[in-house]
Protein backbone atom coordinates (compact mmCIF):
# COMPACT_ATOMS: atom_id res chain seq x y z
CA UNK A 1 0.00 0.00 0.00
CA UNK A 2 3.04 2.45 0.83
CA UNK A 3 4.30 1.71 -2.61
CA UNK A 4 0.99 2.58 -4.47
CA UNK A 5 0.96 5.59 -2.12
CA UNK A 6 3.98 7.23 -3.01
CA UNK A 7 3.72 6.16 -6.98
CA UNK A 8 0.18 7.87 -6.95
CA UNK A 9 0.69 10.82 -5.24
CA UNK A 10 1.24 13.62 -7.88
CA UNK A 11 4.39 15.25 -6.12
CA UNK A 12 4.89 17.82 -8.55
CA UNK A 13 1.57 19.37 -7.74
CA UNK A 14 2.16 19.31 -4.39
CA UNK A 15 5.91 20.83 -4.93
CA UNK A 16 5.38 23.37 -7.50
CA UNK A 17 2.16 24.45 -4.77
CA UNK A 18 4.62 24.82 -1.97
CA UNK A 19 6.75 27.00 -3.95
CA UNK A 20 4.51 28.72 -5.41
CA UNK A 21 3.42 30.02 -1.73
CA UNK A 22 6.82 30.81 -0.52
CA UNK A 23 7.31 32.55 -3.38
CA UNK A 24 4.19 34.38 -3.01
CA UNK A 25 4.96 34.74 1.01
CA UNK A 26 8.35 36.27 0.19
CA UNK A 27 7.12 38.37 -2.25
CA UNK A 28 4.32 39.28 -0.55
CA UNK A 29 6.60 40.39 2.74
CA UNK A 30 9.09 42.32 0.59
CA UNK A 31 6.06 44.41 -0.74
CA UNK A 32 4.75 45.40 2.54
CA UNK A 33 7.85 45.85 3.79
CA UNK A 34 8.58 48.16 0.75
CA UNK A 35 5.56 49.95 1.23
CA UNK A 36 5.99 49.90 5.23
CA UNK A 37 8.91 51.45 5.01
CA UNK A 38 8.57 54.44 2.29
CA UNK A 39 5.40 54.99 4.46
CA UNK A 40 2.73 55.11 1.65
CA UNK A 41 -0.90 54.83 2.41
CA UNK A 42 -3.67 52.81 0.24
CA UNK A 43 -7.11 53.77 0.37
CA UNK A 44 -6.51 56.37 2.82
CA UNK A 45 -5.14 53.87 5.84
CA UNK A 46 -1.97 54.63 7.82
CA UNK A 47 0.84 53.14 6.33
CA UNK A 48 1.33 50.68 9.39
CA UNK A 49 -1.85 49.04 8.55
CA UNK A 50 -1.33 49.25 4.62
CA UNK A 51 1.77 47.03 5.29
CA UNK A 52 -0.77 44.21 7.04
CA UNK A 53 -3.46 44.49 4.30
CA UNK A 54 -0.75 43.77 1.37
CA UNK A 55 0.57 40.81 3.72
CA UNK A 56 -3.51 39.71 3.96
CA UNK A 57 -3.99 40.52 0.16
CA UNK A 58 -0.41 37.71 0.02
CA UNK A 59 -1.87 35.13 1.98
CA UNK A 60 -5.53 35.65 0.19
CA UNK A 61 -3.67 35.25 -3.09
CA UNK A 62 -1.82 32.28 -2.32
CA UNK A 63 -5.24 30.59 -1.24
CA UNK A 64 -6.16 31.92 -4.18
CA UNK A 65 -3.83 30.03 -6.32
CA UNK A 66 -3.90 26.97 -4.00
CA UNK A 67 -7.40 26.70 -4.74
CA UNK A 68 -7.29 27.35 -8.25
CA UNK A 69 -4.38 24.73 -8.98
CA UNK A 70 -6.43 23.13 -6.71
CA UNK A 71 -9.25 22.99 -8.75
CA UNK A 72 -7.59 22.61 -11.93
CA UNK A 73 -5.77 19.19 -11.67
CA UNK A 74 -8.57 17.35 -9.40
CA UNK A 75 -11.66 16.51 -9.65
CA UNK A 76 -12.22 15.82 -6.66
CA UNK A 77 -11.21 19.69 -5.03
CA UNK A 78 -13.80 20.94 -7.67
CA UNK A 79 -16.37 18.90 -6.56
CA UNK A 80 -15.65 19.80 -2.92
CA UNK A 81 -15.55 23.33 -3.49
CA UNK A 82 -18.49 23.86 -6.41
CA UNK A 83 -20.91 20.31 -5.60
CA UNK A 84 -20.76 19.96 -2.21
CA UNK A 85 -24.31 20.56 -1.92
CA UNK A 86 -25.07 18.82 -4.58
CA UNK A 87 -23.19 15.68 -3.32
CA UNK A 88 -25.07 16.40 -0.18
CA UNK A 89 -28.24 15.74 -2.07
CA UNK A 90 -27.36 12.79 -3.88
CA UNK A 91 -26.13 11.34 -0.61
CA UNK A 92 -29.68 11.94 0.91
CA UNK A 93 -31.44 10.40 -2.21
CA UNK A 94 -29.08 7.73 -2.21
CA UNK A 95 -29.74 7.66 1.50
CA UNK A 96 -33.61 7.53 0.96
CA UNK A 97 -33.75 5.02 -1.86
CA UNK A 98 -31.52 2.42 0.57
CA UNK A 99 -33.70 3.09 2.99
CA UNK A 100 -36.59 2.12 0.69
CA UNK A 101 -34.43 -0.65 -0.99
CA UNK A 102 -34.23 -2.40 2.61
CA UNK A 103 -37.66 -1.82 3.82
CA UNK A 104 -38.39 -3.59 0.72
CA UNK A 105 -35.94 -6.34 1.22
CA UNK A 106 -37.51 -6.76 4.40
CA UNK A 107 -40.78 -6.56 2.99
CA UNK A 108 -40.09 -9.22 0.60
CA UNK A 109 -38.10 -11.44 3.22
CA UNK A 110 -41.62 -11.39 5.44
CA UNK A 111 -43.65 -12.02 1.95
CA UNK A 112 -40.86 -14.90 1.05
CA UNK A 113 -41.23 -16.34 4.87
CA UNK A 114 -45.32 -16.11 4.22
CA UNK A 115 -44.58 -17.82 0.80
CA UNK A 116 -42.43 -20.58 2.25
CA UNK A 117 -44.99 -21.48 5.18
CA UNK A 118 -47.97 -21.40 2.76
CA UNK A 119 -45.88 -23.55 0.38
CA UNK A 120 -45.17 -26.09 3.62
CA UNK A 121 -48.44 -26.00 4.08
CA UNK A 122 -49.74 -26.39 0.43
CA UNK A 123 -47.29 -29.45 0.95
CA UNK A 124 -48.94 -31.38 3.73
CA UNK A 125 -52.42 -30.80 2.44
CA UNK A 126 -50.96 -32.09 -0.91
CA UNK A 127 -49.37 -34.84 1.32
CA UNK A 128 -53.03 -35.04 2.85
CA UNK A 129 -55.09 -35.53 -0.83
CA UNK A 130 -52.18 -38.56 -1.65
CA UNK A 131 -53.02 -40.12 1.89
CA UNK A 132 -56.94 -39.34 0.86
CA UNK A 133 -56.36 -40.71 -2.62
CA UNK A 134 -54.65 -44.23 -1.65
CA UNK A 135 -57.35 -44.48 1.43
CA UNK A 136 -59.78 -43.81 -1.60
CA UNK A 137 -58.25 -46.07 -3.82
CA UNK A 138 -58.14 -49.06 -1.01
CA UNK A 139 -62.00 -48.46 -0.71
CA UNK A 140 -62.71 -48.64 -4.26
CA UNK A 141 -60.36 -51.86 -4.54
CA UNK A 142 -62.63 -53.00 -1.45
CA UNK A 143 -65.64 -51.81 -2.73
CA UNK A 144 -65.25 -53.58 -6.27
CA UNK A 145 -64.25 -57.08 -4.23
CA UNK A 146 -67.15 -56.42 -2.20
CA UNK A 147 -69.03 -55.91 -5.57
CA UNK A 148 -67.57 -58.84 -7.35
CA UNK A 149 -68.69 -61.49 -4.06
CA UNK A 150 -72.26 -59.71 -4.38
CA UNK A 151 -72.39 -60.56 -7.69
CA UNK A 152 -71.08 -64.27 -7.25
CA UNK A 153 -73.60 -64.57 -4.73
CA UNK A 154 -76.30 -63.02 -6.47
CA UNK A 155 -75.93 -65.68 -9.64
CA UNK A 156 -75.58 -68.30 -7.39
CA UNK A 157 -78.92 -67.39 -5.85
CA UNK A 158 -80.71 -67.31 -9.32
CA UNK A 159 -78.71 -70.14 -10.39
CA UNK A 160 -80.12 -72.14 -7.03
CA UNK A 161 -83.38 -70.50 -7.45
CA UNK A 162 -83.19 -71.41 -10.68
CA UNK A 163 -82.72 -75.48 -9.76
CA UNK A 164 -84.98 -75.05 -7.52
CA UNK A 165 -87.70 -74.13 -9.62
CA UNK A 166 -86.85 -76.54 -12.20
CA UNK A 167 -86.79 -79.09 -9.67
CA UNK A 168 -90.33 -78.39 -9.30
CA UNK A 169 -91.02 -78.05 -12.45
CA UNK A 170 -92.58 -81.47 -13.73
CA UNK A 171 -92.26 -80.31 -17.88
CA UNK A 172 -91.39 -76.46 -19.08
CA UNK A 173 -93.08 -74.94 -21.44
CA UNK A 174 -92.65 -75.33 -25.45
CA UNK A 175 -90.94 -78.83 -24.95
CA UNK A 176 -90.33 -80.68 -28.14
CA UNK A 177 -92.37 -84.05 -27.01
CA UNK A 178 -92.61 -85.47 -30.25
CA UNK A 179 -92.79 -84.80 -34.02
CA UNK A 180 -93.59 -86.54 -37.38
CA UNK A 181 -93.38 -86.24 -40.46
CA UNK A 182 -96.16 -86.70 -43.56
CA UNK A 183 -95.84 -87.38 -47.10
CA UNK A 184 -98.18 -85.51 -49.80
CA UNK A 185 -101.19 -87.09 -50.70
CA UNK A 186 -102.06 -89.36 -47.64
CA UNK A 187 -105.03 -90.77 -47.18
CA UNK A 188 -106.84 -89.43 -44.04
CA UNK A 189 -106.57 -93.05 -42.63
CA UNK A 190 -102.73 -92.89 -43.11
CA UNK A 191 -102.67 -89.35 -41.75
CA UNK A 192 -105.32 -90.30 -38.48
CA UNK A 193 -102.75 -93.38 -37.67
CA UNK A 194 -99.88 -90.65 -38.46
CA UNK A 195 -101.25 -88.46 -35.61
CA UNK A 196 -102.28 -91.36 -33.38
CA UNK A 197 -98.52 -92.65 -33.08
CA UNK A 198 -97.60 -88.89 -32.29
CA UNK A 199 -99.97 -89.04 -29.58
CA UNK A 200 -98.81 -92.27 -27.83
CA UNK A 201 -95.29 -90.82 -28.76
CA UNK A 202 -95.77 -87.64 -26.66
CA UNK A 203 -97.42 -89.89 -23.56
CA UNK A 204 -94.46 -91.98 -23.78
CA UNK A 205 -92.61 -89.10 -23.49
CA UNK A 206 -94.40 -87.44 -20.45
CA UNK A 207 -94.71 -90.41 -18.86
CA UNK A 208 -91.10 -90.69 -18.58
CA UNK A 209 -89.97 -87.37 -17.85
CA UNK A 210 -92.17 -87.56 -14.97
CA UNK A 211 -91.35 -90.50 -13.55
CA UNK A 212 -87.62 -89.50 -13.50
CA UNK A 213 -89.08 -85.87 -11.94
CA UNK A 214 -91.30 -87.58 -9.31
CA UNK A 215 -88.90 -90.95 -8.80
CA UNK A 216 -91.98 -92.82 -8.88
CA UNK A 217 -93.48 -95.22 -11.66
CA UNK A 218 -96.50 -93.38 -13.60
CA UNK A 219 -98.90 -95.63 -15.79
CA UNK A 220 -100.98 -92.95 -17.21
CA UNK A 221 -101.39 -89.15 -16.99
CA UNK A 222 -104.41 -86.96 -18.53
CA UNK A 223 -102.31 -85.84 -21.96
CA UNK A 224 -105.17 -83.33 -23.61
CA UNK A 225 -104.78 -82.53 -27.51
CA UNK A 226 -107.53 -79.76 -28.73
CA UNK A 227 -109.81 -82.06 -31.15
CA UNK A 228 -110.98 -78.97 -32.99
CA UNK A 229 -107.34 -78.24 -33.51
CA UNK A 230 -106.46 -81.56 -34.27
CA UNK A 231 -109.86 -82.14 -37.09
CA UNK A 232 -108.21 -78.96 -38.89
CA UNK A 233 -105.06 -80.57 -38.84
CA UNK A 234 -105.90 -83.78 -40.26
CA UNK A 235 -107.42 -81.66 -43.28
CA UNK A 236 -104.92 -79.72 -43.76
CA UNK A 237 -102.86 -82.55 -44.29
CA UNK A 238 -104.24 -84.48 -46.49
CA UNK A 239 -105.23 -81.79 -48.88
CA UNK A 240 -101.29 -80.39 -48.67
CA UNK A 241 -99.21 -81.41 -51.81
CA UNK A 242 -96.21 -81.11 -50.09
CA UNK A 243 -94.67 -82.62 -47.16
CA UNK A 244 -95.19 -81.31 -43.74
CA UNK A 245 -94.14 -81.75 -40.71
CA UNK A 246 -96.14 -81.90 -37.07
CA UNK A 247 -94.59 -81.30 -33.86
CA UNK A 248 -96.42 -81.78 -30.02
CA UNK A 249 -95.11 -78.91 -27.79
CA UNK A 250 -95.89 -78.75 -23.77
CA UNK A 251 -98.57 -75.70 -23.62
CA UNK A 252 -97.05 -74.54 -20.55
CA UNK A 253 -94.68 -74.85 -17.40
CA UNK A 254 -96.11 -77.99 -15.57
CA UNK A 255 -95.43 -78.65 -11.48
CA UNK A 256 -95.77 -81.80 -10.13
CA UNK A 257 -99.18 -82.09 -8.09
CA UNK A 258 -102.23 -84.42 -7.30
CA UNK A 259 -104.50 -82.01 -10.87
CA UNK A 260 -101.47 -82.67 -13.51
CA UNK A 261 -103.16 -82.11 -16.52
CA UNK A 262 -100.92 -81.77 -19.81
CA UNK A 263 -101.85 -79.63 -22.77
CA UNK A 264 -100.50 -80.43 -25.88
CA UNK A 265 -99.91 -77.83 -28.97
CA UNK A 266 -99.72 -79.02 -32.06
CA UNK A 267 -97.10 -76.67 -34.73
CA UNK A 268 -96.87 -77.66 -38.29
CA UNK A 269 -95.25 -76.60 -41.17
CA UNK A 270 -93.50 -77.48 -45.01
CA UNK A 271 -91.00 -80.20 -44.41
CA UNK A 272 -87.77 -79.89 -46.95
CA UNK A 273 -84.98 -81.88 -47.53
CA UNK A 274 -81.64 -79.94 -46.30
CA UNK A 275 -79.07 -82.97 -45.91
CA UNK A 276 -79.18 -86.50 -48.08
CA UNK A 277 -77.79 -89.76 -45.73
CA UNK A 278 -74.02 -89.73 -46.61
CA UNK A 279 -73.74 -86.43 -47.45
CA UNK A 280 -71.26 -83.95 -45.43
CA UNK A 281 -73.00 -81.81 -43.40
CA UNK A 282 -70.31 -79.35 -41.45
CA UNK A 283 -66.43 -79.51 -42.47
CA UNK A 284 -63.27 -78.06 -41.29
CA UNK A 285 -59.70 -78.39 -41.45
CA UNK A 286 -57.54 -79.13 -38.32
CA UNK A 287 -54.07 -78.74 -38.39
CA UNK A 288 -52.27 -80.76 -35.69
CA UNK A 289 -50.27 -78.30 -33.61
CA UNK A 290 -50.12 -80.06 -30.12
CA UNK A 291 -46.56 -79.10 -28.97
CA UNK A 292 -47.34 -75.30 -29.35
CA UNK A 293 -51.16 -75.42 -28.01
CA UNK A 294 -52.76 -75.75 -24.91
CA UNK A 295 -56.59 -77.10 -26.53
CA UNK A 296 -57.27 -80.75 -26.09
CA UNK A 297 -59.05 -83.29 -28.59
CA UNK A 298 -62.03 -82.92 -26.68
CA UNK A 299 -61.98 -78.99 -26.52
CA UNK A 300 -61.50 -78.93 -30.27
CA UNK A 301 -64.25 -81.46 -30.92
CA UNK A 302 -66.60 -79.12 -28.46
CA UNK A 303 -66.07 -76.26 -30.58
CA UNK A 304 -66.73 -78.14 -33.83
CA UNK A 305 -70.01 -79.71 -33.20
CA UNK A 306 -70.84 -75.57 -31.78
CA UNK A 307 -70.15 -74.72 -35.36
CA UNK A 308 -72.03 -77.71 -36.54
CA UNK A 309 -75.06 -76.50 -34.89
CA UNK A 310 -74.76 -72.90 -36.35
CA UNK A 311 -74.14 -74.34 -39.23
CA UNK A 312 -77.35 -75.99 -39.50
CA UNK A 313 -79.62 -73.58 -37.87
CA UNK A 314 -78.89 -71.00 -40.68
CA UNK A 315 -79.17 -73.58 -43.18
CA UNK A 316 -82.99 -73.89 -41.98
CA UNK A 317 -83.32 -76.83 -39.31
CA UNK A 318 -85.72 -76.26 -36.64
CA UNK A 319 -84.21 -76.92 -32.71
CA UNK A 320 -85.93 -77.63 -29.66
CA UNK A 321 -87.70 -74.63 -28.60
CA UNK A 322 -87.06 -75.22 -25.34
CA UNK A 323 -83.42 -76.41 -25.09
CA UNK A 324 -82.63 -74.65 -28.48
CA UNK A 325 -80.60 -77.59 -29.65
CA UNK A 326 -81.03 -79.68 -33.33
CA UNK A 327 -79.91 -83.47 -32.49
CA UNK A 328 -77.29 -85.07 -29.76
CA UNK A 329 -74.23 -87.67 -30.58
CA UNK A 330 -73.77 -90.63 -28.37
CA UNK A 331 -71.21 -90.13 -25.48
CA UNK A 332 -69.39 -93.17 -26.87
CA UNK A 333 -68.98 -92.08 -30.50
CA UNK A 334 -67.97 -88.89 -29.52
CA UNK A 335 -65.41 -90.22 -27.16
CA UNK A 336 -63.95 -92.31 -29.93
CA UNK A 337 -63.53 -89.67 -32.53
CA UNK A 338 -61.82 -87.93 -29.31
CA UNK A 339 -59.44 -90.68 -29.33
CA UNK A 340 -58.80 -90.52 -33.22
CA UNK A 341 -58.29 -87.06 -33.14
CA UNK A 342 -55.66 -87.27 -30.42
CA UNK A 343 -53.72 -90.62 -32.07
CA UNK A 344 -53.40 -87.65 -35.79
CA UNK A 345 -50.05 -86.25 -36.20
CA UNK A 346 -51.18 -84.84 -40.22
CA UNK A 347 -53.46 -82.44 -41.29
CA UNK A 348 -57.24 -83.40 -41.55
CA UNK A 349 -60.36 -82.60 -42.26
CA UNK A 350 -63.37 -83.20 -39.78
CA UNK A 351 -66.32 -84.48 -41.25
CA UNK A 352 -69.99 -84.29 -40.27
CA UNK A 353 -71.55 -86.83 -41.72
CA UNK A 354 -75.70 -87.45 -42.16
CA UNK A 355 -76.61 -91.04 -41.00
CA UNK A 356 -79.98 -90.52 -42.69
CA UNK A 357 -81.68 -87.73 -44.38
CA UNK A 358 -82.27 -84.25 -42.77
CA UNK A 359 -85.17 -82.33 -42.97
CA UNK A 360 -86.48 -79.15 -41.88
CA UNK A 361 -87.98 -80.51 -38.57
CA UNK A 362 -83.93 -82.77 -37.61
CA UNK A 363 -83.21 -83.76 -35.94
CA UNK A 364 -79.53 -84.05 -36.95
CA UNK A 365 -77.68 -86.98 -37.28
CA UNK A 366 -74.44 -87.59 -38.29
CA UNK A 367 -70.99 -89.42 -37.36
CA UNK A 368 -67.51 -87.86 -37.55
CA UNK A 369 -65.24 -88.49 -40.13
CA UNK A 370 -61.48 -87.48 -40.53
CA UNK A 371 -60.20 -87.39 -44.00
CA UNK A 372 -56.48 -86.91 -44.98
Amino acid sequence: MSNNFLTDTNWLLIFSLIFGSAVLSVLGDSVGSKYGKKRISLFGIRPKYTSRLITAMTGALIAIGILTVMSIFSQDVRTALFGMKLLRQQMYDLQFQLNRSEETTAQMRTELAETSANLELTGFELDSMKNDKLLLEQEKNELEASLKIMREESEQLKHDLKALRSESIALSANLLLGQTAFESEMTREEVVAGLNALKQQVRLNVLSRISNQSFTRLRDIPIDFDSEVEKALIDELVSSDTRQYVRALSGENYTLDENLKINIVLQTGTSVLIYPEGEPVYRKFFMNDRDNSKTTAEEILHVFLRELRNKVLSDGVLPDPATNNVGTLDGEEFFNAVEKLNNITEPVIINAIATEDIYTEGPVKIEIVFEE
